[in-house]
């Protein structure tokens, strides 16, 4: 490993790191005060360790140093009051702006104020010190400047770059003794963006930034500068005018990185796809950014100008399309494995069951495994797996070259791929022996076993050598979110006849970030006045004051990037979510309300670009596993469904530790949420389409198909065909209806036109359904107490709506453990009839009686009907209270279905329209509560519709209705 500045000592002497590592940056600063702050040396640069060969070299050097001299230059920073002149030296009568120690010049192009300086534009610095060389010889120097710079050594003019001018190299050459030789740089800027970087090359040597190492100051010299520290510090940075924004730039309102699936663009096998790609801002203005795949760690593709564009969900809207980068691109990888397996290979490896390119999911855990990434201020670390090795990267922008430091331990050689060989810049590499090699096409680098620590540079130019180490990057960084938003929430006033009434948590719409509030899932913590929230956009919040009068919500933006995030749930205190590629796992490693690590929790799933393919909802089992649904991949239109992976149109569920993932059951098309019962039964809804007749209610049983042939675990050997031709091959088209789902409940479009979820009600304070399982509409923004009962090996029952109006759809639902009441959110995309993007609601008891049905019977020659109070017994047992009509549907490969006359599920074309269903009687059962409701000709139906108008004992009215299935008519 190369350690920052030791290439041309390295002939004389070699060193050991033993303290502190250097800053990544070589542009690192420290003010210092003429007469308040003394230097420490110690707690800023590496102590060195004399390991082998002379001294003589190194007691030569001291001996040309004063006693007092320290690492780096003394930087004398001068505003200059007029415009920039042609003085070739500081005015004798300037006091400095600012005094301090920079370890080098290496200051690449700043975009405000000159490197900490507060100075942007009509300035000058002197920096000063001596240099020591290893050897006597002839030695390039280079000042590379924007405006005019100048080196001395000694009286003499080694470099000579002065005047006003775009960023521009000189060089001069000169023969130099070993040893130390005084050392005098001037630069002068005059308009904004000011860039100065000192280069040598030493005999034998590259050209390359003068190290620290090398460059040394007189500590009393220091100490006997006089500057104003106090006007400096009050004072603000000059206001810069913004960069002009750079078309495809990745908005620094989705934080350090976005998660989503990325057209990279054409190779030679066809579309380069990273389906779990990470593209993260290596500048403040996004034009520059690489995208990390997740799933083969591979770096697929970097660029510096800017050309990505994030179309479709969540970002533009529309079907079909997803993010692409179309613009030029520094270097690119083919859709294939990052970092070889144990045998050396780079060879795929994952079999397809379509063989289309590029392969789905993730590799082999031991080859390569994602583990999560780290968040340090704009610094982002990619930690992950090489066979059993840990390993972290941090790519980043310097000296206007991309470059990935890569730290770890490696038990046994490996080999990193760093580019397709086609269209591949220059590629250096700093802190290693190992020479970029050609392989299969690609350009690779071997990392021998043992510690490594490298830097990998795209393009010719120098970076500074300086090696950060990642770990320290790996323990908690900066908070960026400091604004908290507070919002005041609506409590519903009592109109003194509700048994249940709406209050608001508002949520923050307008908000310092920029982001959409589309909440797709929540939980409580352990502190049930504090929730979490994710949102479609990727963000996590979490907002506190949650109690009975919602007058003080404190809303905290804590996590950013997520590819989709459309579920939560907290497990001990630890924030949970699922997004289309991964479940995430959040720490917040200093406390201070922000995530550092984001970490892949499970990702085992095979993802697509499937704009439609969303993975909903996070629930865990009563033995802690997790259960979340992933649909299938719809095309744009609705029908049929894009290129399908083996987990699509699955409930699927991963174990408590996260190593395991299954499918649980399968044959869903577009399930938006899901319910676990504290049992652990598991219920799903879907949303009508292909194989879809109208929105059903699914009570789940283990390896369950529910209705999606093209989904199905199955599918190749039912005798019902799939619309898809990768899975349908050569059979002909064929529909056999005996294999058709029966779900708990077929929902007629306007009850459920797109389902939300499902939970069970645990409180005792939430009226009279304690135990009972509610189901949400996300299309209709409603919420349904579901009726239910049993038949042999069958469920079957219906619902009944709950009077109150969410703020936005209804999606997701708890239970808070303190109030005991129902809280409820959702959001608003299409197929929805939802009032605002977002939101966060509370379904309160008010503890009036209820007065609505709670339970549903089919018994020989009708159908029983249970509430939650006594009836008025004239209006129970007058048939006309009652209304019964219903229709059948077909479950075919066609998007939808009609409705049919029911009682003609064997006819070709069965007639369209409603049957009636006559009531004979109706009788009131001793319990006051419960009345049978005599039906004639009752028979199987998909869909019954039953009209109820009947008063309480008391004279409250019972208008309402209920939507139900009958499988089993007795």
């Amino acid at each position: 490993m190369t350690h920052p500045g030791s290439g041309p000592v390295r002939s004389c002497l070699s060193m050991r790191w033993t303290g502190k590592r250097l800053s990544p940056s070589t542009t690192t600063v420290t003010p210092v005060s003429s007469s308040k702050r003394s230097f420490n040396t110690c707690a800023h640069f590496p102590k060195i360790k004399i390991m082998k060969r002379t001294l003589s070299y190194i007691v030569m050097c001291l001996s040309a140093l004063p006693l007092t001299a320290a690492p780096g230059l003394i930087g004398e920073y001068f505003k200059l009051e007029d415009k920039l002149g042609d003085e070739f030296e500081v005015p004798v009568d300037l006091t400095p702006w600012l005094v301090r120690v920079d370890k080098a010049v290496n200051f690449s192009q700043s975009k405000g104020d000159f490197h900490g300086s507060k100075l942007a534009d009509n300035f000058m610095v002197r920096w000063s010190g001596a240099i020591t060389v290893p050897k006597e010889g002839n030695y390039l120097f280079a000042t590379s400047s924007k405006d005019g710079s100048r080196l001395y050594l000694g009286d003499k003019l080694v470099v000579d770059n002065w005047g006003p001018h775009p960023m521009k190299q000189k060089s001069g050459t000169v023969r130099l003794k070993g040893g130390s030789h005084p050392v005098r740089v001037i630069y002068q800027n005059g308009s904004k963006g000011g860039a100065c970087i000192v280069k040598w090359m030493a005999p034998g040597g590259k050209l390359e930034a003068v190290p620290t190492s090398v460059l040394f100051h007189d500590v009393a010299k220091l100490k006997g500068l006089a500057w104003d520290e106090q006007a400096f510090t009050k004072a603000a940075s000059p206001d810069v005018a913004p960069a002009k924004p750079v078309s495809g730039s990745l908005p620094g309102k989705y934080g350090n990185f976005v998660s989503t699936a990325l057209r990279v663009g054409k190779d030679s096998k066809g579309d380069n796809v990273a389906f779990r790609s990470r593209v993260i801002r290596l500048d403040p203005q996004g034009a520059v950014c690489v995208a990390f795949d997740a799933d083969t760690m591979r770096m697929a593709a970097g660029w510096t100008q800017g050309g990505l564009r994030l179309e479709g969900l969540p970002f533009t809207g529309g079907h079909g399309a997803f993010p692409s980068h179309s613009g030029a691109k520094v270097f690119t990888n083919q859709a294939a494995p990052g970092w070889a397996d144990n045998q050396g290979s780079i060879a795929e490896t994952r079999m397809p069951e379509d063989g289309k390119y590029p392969p789905l999911g993730p590799l082999p855990k031991t080859q390569a495994h994602y583990k999560g990434l780290y968040v340090h201020g704009e610094k982002t670390v990619l930690h992950y797996t090489v066979g059993q090795d840990q390993v972290v990267e941090l790519p980043a922008f310097e000296n206007g070259l991309i470059t990935r430091t890569i730290q770890g331990k490696f038990s046994a050689p490996a080999v990193v791929v760093l580019a397709d060989e086609k269209g591949a810049p220059e590629i250096q590499v700093v802190g290693s022996q190992e020479k970029p090699a050609t392989m299969d096409g690609r350009i690779v680098l071997k990392v021998p076993a043992g510690m490594a620590h490298f830097k990998v540079v795209y393009g010719s130019g120098s970076v500074p050598e300086a090696l950060e180490d990642l770990t320290l990057l790996m323990k908690g960084g900066p908070a960026r979110w400091t604004e908290a938003v507070t919002t005041v929430g609506e409590v519903a006033k009592d109109d003194g006849k509700s048994a249940y009434v709406l209050d608001r948590l508002t949520i923050p719409y307008q908000n310092p970030y920029g982001m959409k509030m589309r909440i797709g899932g929540f939980d409580f913590f352990s502190d049930p006045s504090k929730a979490a929230v994710c949102t479609w956009d990727g963000d996590v919040w979490v907002v506190s004051g949650i109690d009975e009068k919602l007058e003080s919500l404190i809303w905290k933006r804590i996590a950013a990037g997520g590819h989709e995030t459309l579920g939560l749930t907290i497990v001990d205190d630890v924030i949970y979510t699922v997004a289309d590629d991964q479940i995430t796992r959040y720490h917040d490693f200093n406390g201070d309300g922000e995530i550092d690590y984001y970490e892949n929790f499970n990702n085992d799933w095979e993802l697509t670009s499937g704009f439609h393919a969303f993975c909903f909802d996070l629930q865990t089992g009563p033995q802690g596993d997790f259960y979340f649904a992933f649909g299938s991949p719809v095309r744009g239109g609705g029908h049929s469904f894009q290129r399908m992976s083996r987990h699509h149109g699955s409930i699927l569920r991963v174990s408590k530790d996260g190593s395991r993932l299954d499918r649980y059951a399968t044959g869903l098309r577009a399930p938006n949420g899901i319910g676990v019962s504290p049992t652990g039964q598991l219920t799903s809804g879907d949303n009508e389409g292909t194989f879809v007749p109208r929105c059903p209610i699914h009570w789940i049983e283990p390896d369950e198909f529910l209705g999606v042939v093209d989904s199905a675990a199955d599918y190749a050997t039912m005798r019902t065909t799939p619309t898809v031709g990768q899975r349908r091959g050569s059979r002909k088209e064929n529909l056999d209806p005996s294999e058709a789902p029966k779900p708990l409940a077929w929902l007629p479009k306007n009850v459920d036109n797109s389902n939300g979820g499902q939970v069970w009600v645990t409180s005792d304070k939430w009226g009279p359904y304690n135990g009972e399982m509610l189901h949400f509409s996300y299309g209709q923004s409603a919420i349904y107490v579901v009726l239910k009962e049993k038949k042999g090996v069958l469920m079957q029952g219906g619902v009944v709506k709950i009077p109150v109006r969410p703020t936005s759809s209804a999606m997701r639902g708890k239970f808070n453990r303190k109030d005991g009441q129902l809280y409820v959110a959702g959001l608003k995309g299409w197929q929805s009839n939802a009032g605002r993007e977002g939101g966060l609601d509370r379904v309160r008891y008010t503890g009036r009686p209820v007065s609505m049905p709670s339970s549903l019977k089919v018994r020989d020659g009708g159908i029983e009907i249970g509430f939650t109070q006594k009836l008025d017994q004239e209006l129970a047992e007058d048939p006309e209270s009652f209304n019964l009509s219903g229709s059948d549907l077909r479950w075919t490969q066609s998007y939808g279905t009609g409705e049919f006359q029911v009682g003609h599920r064997a006819s070709a074309v069965p007639p369209k329209g409603r049957t009636k269903f006559p009531v004979k009687s109706s009788r009131l059962l001793p319990d006051g509560k419960s009345v049978f409701v005599e039906v004639e000709n009752l028979q199987p139906v998909h869909m019954m519709q039953i009209d109820l108008d009947l008063e309480t004992d008391e004279g409250e009215e019972i208008v309402t209705k209920i939507w139900n299935t009958i499988h089993v008519a007795k």
